[in-house]
This record gives structure tokens, C-alpha cells and sequence, in this order.
């Protein structure tokens, strides 16, 4: 099993000194462990990534070549390496690509997990990413070209209500995926729901941003729209061979998305598509 670097303990000591010299002593314990826990998450990305030749492992998009560039972000690279990240959609996924959308539009694209996956899986399908970060979009392009989608896979920048509600015009059966860190319920507005029943969506719900999401958007798709609620839930690191020779602490660790709080998604299904 590989030991933290030199320049994680170096990392590790050095945060120590800044936090314990501003915080206060209960809080000391609880910020030590997130810094030490995400630096060594950092190594964890970087050598389940080579570990695992940058191939998704297991899952929906399971052969799908991630990005090298995992520093642009933590960005979940060992749960998506691993084919852990969000298991709980996993049979939302599989039921969204049989359901067979002529477009995806993916919000909050990040380095291209759900968008260049989706476009493999979905080899007649458009793709349209959006996501504010210049650096995620770089990301996203590298990755689209890495499987051979680019030609599908169109990246662009912040989506706005008015720029959604023109993709969705006139693109019959579609697929909205959507992890936009609490822009939803603007984004999704009555009257942009009324105009998607050919559309189904799998939207994240950020409660811990904006008090009632979920609830809220359950009674916006309720008219339009078959609606599952899907929880977060625990990992099991038996199920994954690149962590057999790890200890429990560091499986946990690898598996971990860092979420600030529990988190839950809606997964709904057009009528207009059945």
C-alpha cells in the first residue's frame, strides 16, 4: 500500500499550523480532518487514475476514458474512476439511455463524466454541455475528443433560463441532466417545465443552498412528469478490485464525494416519452 507523500505530510503540518493559530480548540480536530483527508484524497485521485489506466472501472459509462488532468479539480476522480460517483443514479441512467434521447443537455458538466459518457452510450445522440467554469469546459473538450465523441459533444459556457429554454425548442425526445450547485429552481421554472414533455430530467437537489428544492420541484413535474425521488446512500469498497489492497480508511476515502450534507435528486420522466 503506498504511504502519504512528503509533500503531503509537509501539506498536512503546514495547515496545522495556519488553522490552529485561528481556530478555535473545538473546531481544531474537525478542520484538521478535512485537510489531511482531501490531500491525501489528491494522491488517491492521482494513483487510482494511473492504477486503473484512466478507464472507468464499473458502472453505466464503465471503459470510459477520464481526463489526466485531475488537478484542475478534486472533482470526485477516484469515485469516478472507480465507477462509484453517484451509484444511487445509476438506474436512472440506464433507464434514461434506453428511453433513447436524439439530445442530452448536461448543466454543470464539470470534466465531462455525464456528458462524453452519455455520448457514448448514446452513439445517435447530440450532446450540449454547459458549464461557467472556462477550465471544466477545456476539461470536457480534452475528454470528448479522448473517446472519440467531439464531434457530438458541443461545450459551452453558464446556461441561463432563456439559453435553455431555446435548446429545448424543437429537439424532440430529450434528456436534461442537470448538477448546477442550487441555480435549479430558477432554471427550471413553471413555465419552462410546461414546454418539456418530451424531456426527461434527472436534476440534483441542493436543500443545504435552497430550503425546499426538492419539494418544490417535485410539484413542478408533477403534471408533466412521473417523479422519483433518489436518496443518497452508503458505498460498499468490497466491490471494487483497485481497492483490495488498501486499508478501510483510505477505501472510505476514495469513495468519498465530500458532500457538505445529504444530498437527494429527482429523476423524472416525461409522459410525452413513454
Amino acid at each position: 500500500m503506498l504511504q502519504p507523500s512528503e509533500w503531503t505530510r509537509r501539506k498536512i503540518m503546514s495547515a496545522m499550523l495556519r488553522i490552529s493559530a485561528r481556530t478555535k480548540r473545538q473546531e481544531l480536530v474537525a478542520k484538521l480532518l478535512d485537510v489531511s483527508a482531501r490531500l491525501r484524497r489528491a494522491e488517491l485521485n492521482r494513483e487510482l487514475l494511473q492504477e486503473a489506466d484512466a478507464l472507468v472501472q464499473s458502472g453505466p459509462f464503465s471503459g470510459m476514458r477520464l481526463s489526466l488532468e485531475a488537478s484542475w479539480s478534486d472533482g470526485a476522480v477516484a469515485p469516478k474512476v472507480l465507477g462509484s460517483y453517484e451509484a444511487e443514479l445509476h438506474p436512472a441512467l440506464c433507464k434514461a439511455i434506453v428511453r433513447r434521447p436524439a439530445t442530452v443537455v448536461n448543466i454543470g458538466c464539470a470534466e465531462g463524466y455525464y456528458a462524453v459518457g452519455l455520448a457514448l452510450r448514446l452513439p445517435n445522440a447530440k450532446v450540449i454541455a454547459f458549464d461557467s467554469d472556462e477550465r471544466a469546459q477545456a476539461v470536457c473538450r480534452q475528454m470528448a475528443a479522448a473517446n472519440a465523441v467531439a464531434d457530438r459533444v458541443e461545450v459551452t459556457g453558464g446556461c441561463t433560463p432563456e439559453l435553455l429554454g431555446a435548446v429545448m425548442a424543437d429537439r424532440g425526445r430529450m434528456l436534461l441532466v442537470m448538477d448546477c450547485e442550487g441555480g435549479e429552481l430558477e432554471l427550471l421554472s413553471d413555465d419552462l417545465i410546461a414546454g418539456m414533455r418530451n424531456c426527461d430530467v434527472i436534476v440534483e437537489c441542493h436543500d443545504f443552498i435552497n430550503r425546499g428544492s426538492t419539494e418544490a420541484l417535485m410539484g413542478r413535474f408533477a403534471a408533466s412528469h412521473q417523479v422519483e425521488r433518489v436518496e443518497e446512500r452508503a458505498r460498499d469498497p468490497n466491490q471494487f478490485p483497485l481497492l483490495q489492497n488498501r486499508s478501510s480508511l483510505e477505501c472510505w476515502l476514495a469513495l468519498c464525494e465530500f458532500r457538505p450534507k445529504l444530498i437527494s435528486w429527482l429523476a423524472c420522466w416525461a409522459y410525452g416519452t413513454e
